[in-house]
C-alpha cells in the first residue's frame, strides 16, 4: 500500500465505477501520470473495492464493481450511472435529510461504516447519484483494511447507526 495515511478530501469528489480498478489504475497513470494513494482489497474475493488515486489537478475515487444481485443470466450489468459525486460534509444527518425532503430517492441510508465515515447515498430527479460522508473517525487505510478483513472474517458484528440523542 503506497500511502497509509487517512485522506484529507476535497469538498466534492468524483466517483468512477470501473468494473477493473488494476487496469483503470494503470491505464491513469499512463495517461495522467496518476499515482495510487490507497485500495482496500476485499477481504472475501480480493476485488479492489476502492482505489484512491492522485491525478496531478486532483484526487478521484474509483470503486470496482461486483456482479449484482440482479444481473442477467448472461451476466450483463443492469443500467446505472457510472459516474456519481461524493459530496463531503460537516452535518451529513441534517443534509442528509434535506435531501429526502426535496424528493431524492434514497438508495441507501444513513449508515456509520467500518472505514470511519457516516454515509447515504440518494438519485435526484435526472438520475445522478450522490453519497454524502461525513468523517466520524480519522483512519489510516490501514485500519480500513483491518476493519474490513475482521468483519469479513465474522469476528465483528455489523456496524448499527449511532442512537438519536
Amino acid at each position: 500500500m503506497p500511502h497509509d495515511q487517512p485522506t484529507d478530501y476535497p469538498p466534492l469528489a468524483p466517483v468512477l465505477s470501473v468494473t477493473d480498478a488494476r487496469k483503470a489504475l494503470q491505464c491513469y497513470r499512463e495517461a495522467f501520470g496518476a499515482e495510487e494513494l490507497y485500495r482496500l482489497v476485499d477481504p472475501v474475493n480480493g476485488r479492489w473495492a476502492h482505489l484512491e488515486i492522485r491525478l496531478p489537478n486532483g484526487s478521484l475515487i474509483l470503486l470496482e464493481e461486483a456482479l449484482p444481485a440482479d444481473a442477467t443470466p448472461s451476466g450483463a450489468r443492469p443500467t446505472r450511472p457510472r459516474v456519481s459525486l461524493c459530496l463531503f460534509v460537516a452535518e451529513v444527518d441534517r443534509i442528509a435529510e434535506r435531501c429526502a425532503a426535496a424528493g431524492m430517492a434514497v438508495l441507501q441510508p444513513l449508515q456509520t461504516h467500518f472505514h470511519g465515515h457516516r454515509c447515504c447515498r440518494f438519485r435526484d430527479s435526472d438520475g445522478h447519484e450522490w453519497m454524502l460522508s461525513q468523517a466520524v473517525e480519522s483512519l489510516r487505510p490501514s485500519e480500513m483494511q483491518a476493519r474490513w478483513d475482521r468483519r469479513a472474517a465474522g469476528k465483528t458484528r455489523p456496524e448499527a447507526p449511532p442512537k438519536a440523542g
